[in-house]
């Protein structure tokens, strides 16, 4: 089965679905009923995670369409204060890619190597953050761990913990709810909110089930979301007619305090495509006023 992404604008080769039988409902049902403790240590873990400076990333999103399926698993560094980080993707094997997709994550842009059979390897496609239309919480095939993190300031009231497991090396609390992105947006300071702001116009519900594991840190030790793609960029909320994406994204987080060293790609390591390269500049036509030699008649 051969896909392609249609999520960030390009064509980035073998990692989207382009639609999904199911409304707008946003998932699974609320939970009938929540703990203002569970609450309040979830909303409590985004701070705390971003504190912490930076972890090591392990990534699952899996895309569903129609009945096919398809899985991405990567692995990364992120510096949450500085908003930076680098993931490494597995592709499908009938992608017609070479190797792994390569992405760097900054708060102007994303950045994408071995995006498409038709870019050369060596070569980086930049997309600016303004242009990702859902805030780069699935557009890459891989979430943005400090935006699902800022999601989780808007927790409804339906979160409880539903046990104490064992994730890695750490013993952890397993919390279950839903959130809800208006509110997020609304609870996030305003020099982080324009990612939120373009998740608000891309999804077809503001609903959104999730699953956190927090450490005895208060610290995000894993995170699941899951979103349903509004049919043609439609704005959430509306009745958008039509098949949306179902895509579930989580990421593992571990080794905090890793330093995170990003070099951003050169001008000249960037793909341009040939469509926005500048044609070469016409010779200006001669004066009317001029005569051959320059000198007016």
């Amino acid at each position: 089965m051969k896909v392609r992404i249609v999520l960030t604008g390009v064509c980035v080769g073998a990692l989207g679905l382009t639609g999904c039988g199911g409304g707008g409902g946003g998932g699974a049902e609320p939970a009938a009923a929540g703990s203002p403790e569970a609450v309040a240590a979830v909303r409590a873990a985004t701070a705390t995670t971003i504190a912490a400076g930076s972890s090591r990333t392990k990534t699952t999103m899996t895309m569903e369409s129609g009945g096919r399926s398809v899985t991405l698993n990567g692995e990364g560094l992120f510096d949450y204060s500085r908003r930076v980080g680098t993931v490494s993707l597995e592709v499908p094997k009938d992608s017609g890619l070479t190797g792994p997709l390569q992405e760097i994550v900054t708060p102007e842009a994303l950045y994408m190597k071995n995006a498409s059979p038709g870019i050369p390897a060596d070569k980086w496609v930049r997309i600016d953050a303004n242009g990702l239309a859902d805030g780069n919480l699935i557009s890459g095939g891989s979430a943005d761990p400090t935006t699902s993190f800022e999601i989780l300031r808007g927790v409804n009231d339906d979160v409880r913990q539903i046990g104490v497991e064992k994730l890695g090396d750490a013993q952890v609390r397993h919390f279950k709810g839903t959130l809800d992105i208006r509110k997020a947006h609304d609870a996030t300071p305003e020099n982080r909110r324009a990612p939120l702001a373009a998740a608000l116009k891309s999804f077809s519900s503001t609903t959104i089930p999730f699953e956190v594991y927090l450490d005895d840190q208060g610290r995000l030790r894993k995170v699941q979301e899951e979103f349903n793609l509004a049919p043609g960029g439609a704005p959430a909320g509306k009745d958008a007619k039509g098949q949306t994406a179902k895509v579930v994204s989580a990421a593992e987080l571990y080794d905090f305090g890793v330093p995170v060293q990003v070099q951003q790609p050169r001008p000249e390591d960037l793909y341009v495509a040939p469509s926005a390269q500048k044609p070469p500049a016409a010779a200006a036509p001669p004066s009317s006023s001029a005569s051959p030699t320059g000198r007016k008649p």
